[in-house]
């Protein structure tokens, strides 16, 4: 049924994706794309609610089979570009400098608005479905501002779904992993003082360059011995800043980095071994260091009972031989994480070809947005009379304060 009915939605599909990716704006910047989504959905036919955690958007549309016992379904997609510049080639190639749809979150949109435009035009569920489109994922923070503005309090969900475009996971092919989606991400800032001096004599002084390249190699080595090695786990440091001449030892060496995990434990392991090493070093070397590590967010865990609907809905739609049940999880991270820690449900991959996210070529392919959208078709029609899912999987949400390592 859904494929024939896409048959006559495909060119304005496609049509919406290339109108998305030619505007693309960046995180709690979203202000077209957020009218784009809330005027379709407006002539739809859905309830929309807009300006939520910013520039979220929110769409509930009423099965007509609906009961007292009838559920609530929700459905996650992103609006944020990336703060890049595009060298993809395309015929609707982003003009502007600084913000390409680098990930594919102008196709994930569309994807749930093809879905949205199904479900309006097949109203025999029995139950609400939502679909909420969230601002500034790639800042992991706008899931974070749209619950704190009353995201769930005013539009209760039962189950809420999510899915991501994967470069390299076979085109066509749907990949739900069984537990951890995404991993964690924390924010880690490394601050090293000393005492300058030349550097013919840096005994009359502190080296704190010496210093950082010590505590990074520590860390990268002592991570792979501390850390079981059946784990996922990544420390990576991306930005060094010091100094302002060759023969001079800088006062100040500030670091930056990630730390992503899929496990508490581990993580709680690694930020550990993180305050060991800045300690050691500063015994080592003489310097004084101030190590932050902010946390940004949990990790993106699937319910169970989310992932059983999830398989059955894909095998529905592509085939059991299609879909990648217990799929790998991913190291990159996602808010919406914050999400499903506080309404069960699932986050899954659909496949397809070309170059790796945020790759300044990378395309979405259009041709997998059936794929997502049958998929989230078949859980709203699924789901809404389903029995309940008990609730989510509990974690700890508390963003760390500056200095707090815990």
């Amino acid at each position: 049924m859904f494929a024939d009915w896409y048959d006559t939605q495909c060119k304005t599909s496609v049509a919406w994706v290339q109108d998305l990716h030619r505007h693309p704006e960046t995180g709690f910047h979203e202000l077209r794309t957020a009218g784009f989504v809330a005027r379709l959905l407006s002539e739809m036919g859905y309830d929309v609610a807009t300006g939520i955690g910013g520039t979220g958007v929110v769409g509930s549309l009423r099965g007509t089979n609906t009961t007292d016992q009838g559920r609530c379904i929700a459905f996650r997609a992103e609006l944020d570009a990336l703060p890049m510049d595009e060298k993809s080639g395309l015929a609707y190639a982003s003009p502007q400098i600084g913000a390409f749809h680098g990930c594919g979150h102008d196709g994930h949109t569309v994807t749930a608005l093809t879905a949205a435009a199904y479900l309006a035009a097949h109203r025999d569920f029995g139950g609400t479905v939502r679909f909420i489109f969230q601002p500034a994922e790639e800042l992991l923070t706008g899931a974070r501002a749209m619950i704190a503005d009353g995201l769930f309090d005013r539009f209760p969900c039962d189950e809420i779904y999510a899915l991501h475009n994967l470069p390299g996971l076979p085109a066509g092919h749907v990949g739900v992993p069984a537990t951890a989606a995404l991993a964690s991400a924390d924010d880690i800032d490394v601050t090293i003082h000393g005492n300058g001096a030349h550097g013919s004599m840096p005994h009359t002084g502190e080296d704190t360059v010496g210093a950082a390249a010590h505590f990074i190699s520590a860390v990268q080595q002592a991570a792979s011995r501390v850390v079981d090695a059946r784990a996922a786990s990544v420390i990576s440091f991306g930005h060094i800043a010091a100094g302002t001449a060759r023969n001079i030892l800088p006062e100040t060496v500030r670091i930056e980095g990630t730390l992503r995990t899929n496990a508490l434990n581990v993580r709680n392991r690694l930020v550990a071994l993180l305050d060991n090493a800045a300690r050691a070093t500063e015994l080592l070397f003489g310097v004084r260091i101030i190590l932050d590590i902010a946390k940004v967010a949990p990790v993106t865990l699937n319910h169970p009972a989310a992932v059983a609907a999830t398989i059955d809905a894909a095998s529905r739609v592509v085939g059991g031989g299609h879909v990648i049940r217990n799929a790998e999880s991913l190291m990159a991270s996602e808010d919406f994480a914050e999400l499903s820690a506080l309404v069960p449900g699932a986050y899954f991959f659909v496949g397809q070809n070309g170059r790796a996210l945020h790759h300044p070529e990378y395309v979405f392919d259009t041709d997998i947005i059936p794929i997502g959208a049958a998929i989230f078709a078949d859980l709203a029609m699924t789901r809404t009379s389903a029995a309940p899912i008990a609730h989510a999987i509990a974690q700890d949400l508390t963003p760390l304060s500056k200095g707090e390592t815990r």
